[in-house]
């Protein structure tokens, strides 16, 4: 269906019908006119979203994946732009003028109505990633010594500028945030009562410069829908919702498989440029590269008559690696996604790593087992056989057990050091387990004899 709409808007794009346009993507929601606007060149892009109401394209362009937003924001007049984020939440208008350069950036915060300009100047100071990076100043708040009817002759004059709140926070004469009155209890309460009647104590609330995915925790943790940002002296700053939390457990998840591979951040395969690309994928390649090289400079050092005189040995070295290898990816999968979730900390370290080794030594095992079986009938010669068997057999579970040593040790070490532990770790296990299976491989059957040198 996408692809129909596409071609009659390529259409409509060369007879400028515009009007067209908008009657063809009428009815369809924000995420998929987004999903058909990114076959279009950003010029294209620019050139239907400034024909369209402004209202309409800014959920549009929040829907647009983060590097083609970014070109499409280089590419529209500022007047669009403008009108964009004049229909924006304060959290999303930070974000997209974030994006913009600072030339633009600034053009746009000079003709935003004074107080939003403020509100997102102020909200430009926290890092992206973390709880004042993701907030919105839009919230209700109420002082506890309101009436309630008073209260709510308040909230109706500012609920059209404050989107879907439940929660009415409540502060007290100096501004410290002291409780919050769900819109249910306010409601249903006697009229004439105070605020403070009716009020409930803030469970949890987080300072601006917690990390956005220590938020998404305390989220998952409380099963809250809002999360009130407050600064040193508990002065209410801003609210989080479940809507950001959303964003933000999906950017950790990409973000986490993306280091994971060794990719570093998320390049678009057609918008981003050949350099950036290249950028983040070649350090972590070049480490593991490096790490091969060595392997190869021993082998060619010190095995490699043993690897001619017996070929059968190098024809299972790459089962032994690869096993091995996966047992580390596997682990350290496991492991980050422990650590993000908060469920495990650096503390546990020792019992995490012990764990691992366990089942670790009986994958091993079993993988061991089968590989084994499979030499020493290929090999033919029943006492070649054994000793063969016994090669694999052991190398396999050792190979196993170290991977998965590197695999919860890796993340582990960079969570302690404030770093994210799932940065290159895929890189790093597959490298420190190459070295180490191939050579213990090729060591334990030179103990064994198993080639006469």
């Amino acid at each position: 269906m996408n692809l129909e709409i596409h071609k009659k808007i390529l259409e409509l794009l060369e007879n400028e019908d515009f009007h067209s346009i908008q009657n063809t993507l009428k009815g369809l929601n924000p995420a998929e006119i987004s999903n058909i606007l990114i076959r279009f060149n950003d010029e294209e892009i620019s050139q239907i979203l400034s024909s369209m109401d402004a209202n309409i394209s800014s959920e549009i362009i929040l829907e647009l994946p983060e590097d083609i937003r970014t070109q499409i924001l280089k590419v529209l007049d500022s007047k669009s732009i403008l009108n964009v984020v004049e229909e924006l939440e304060s959290d999303d208008a930070t974000d997209l003028i974030s994006d913009l350069d600072e030339e633009k950036s600034k053009e746009i915060l000079e003709n935003m109505n004074p107080q939003d300009s403020s509100e997102v100047q102020a909200l430009l100071q926290y890092a992206e990633d973390t709880a004042g990076g993701i907030m919105q100043t839009e919230l209700v708040e109420v002082k506890d010594s309101s009436v309630i009817k008073d209260a709510i002759n308040w909230i109706r004059l500012i609920a059209d500028d404050v989107p879907d709140f439940y929660l009415i926070y409540v502060t007290n004469e100096n501004d410290k945030l002291v409780g919050f009155v769900s819109l249910r209890n306010l409601i249903l309460a006697d009229p004439g009562s105070k605020i403070s009647s009716i009020m409930e104590d803030i469970e949890v609330s987080v300072q601006p410069n917690l990390d956005q995915e220590e938020v998404s925790i305390i989220f998952a943790n409380y099963n809250i829908v809002s999360l009130p940002v407050v600064d040193e002296n508990q002065k209410l700053l801003g609210r989080i919702t479940s809507d950001d939390i959303i964003d933000v457990i999906t950017e950790e998840a990409e973000e986490d498989i993306f280091s994971l591979a060794g990719v570093g951040e998320y390049n678009h395969p057609i918008y981003s440029s050949f350099i950036s690309k290249t950028r983040s994928r070649l350090p972590w390649l070049l480490i593991t590269l490096l790490g091969e090289i060595i392997i190869a400079f021993v082998i060619s050092m010190y095995f490699s008559g043993t690897l001619e005189d017996f070929i059968l040995l190098a024809a299972f070295m790459p089962a032994v690696m690869a096993t091995g290898g996966s047992v580390g990816i596997q682990t350290s999968a496991i492991v980050i996604r422990a650590l993000g979730m908060g469920t495990i900390n650096t503390s546990q370290a020792v019992k995490v790593i012990f764990s691992e080794l366990k089942l670790s030594l009986a994958l091993g095992a079993i993988c061991g087992l089968i590989a084994g079986l499979s030499g020493f009938f290929i090999n033919g010669n029943s006492e070649e056989g054994e000793k063969f068997f016994t090669v694999i057999f052991f190398s396999l579970s050792l190979a196993s057990v170290m991977s998965a040593v590197f695999g919860a040790a890796f993340p582990l070490i960079l969570n302690k050091l404030k770093l994210d532990p799932a940065n290159g770790s895929g890189p790093f296990v597959t490298m420190a387990n190459d070295m180490f299976s191939a050579i213990s491989y090729l060591f334990i059957a030179l103990l064994l004899s198993l080639i006469h040198i």
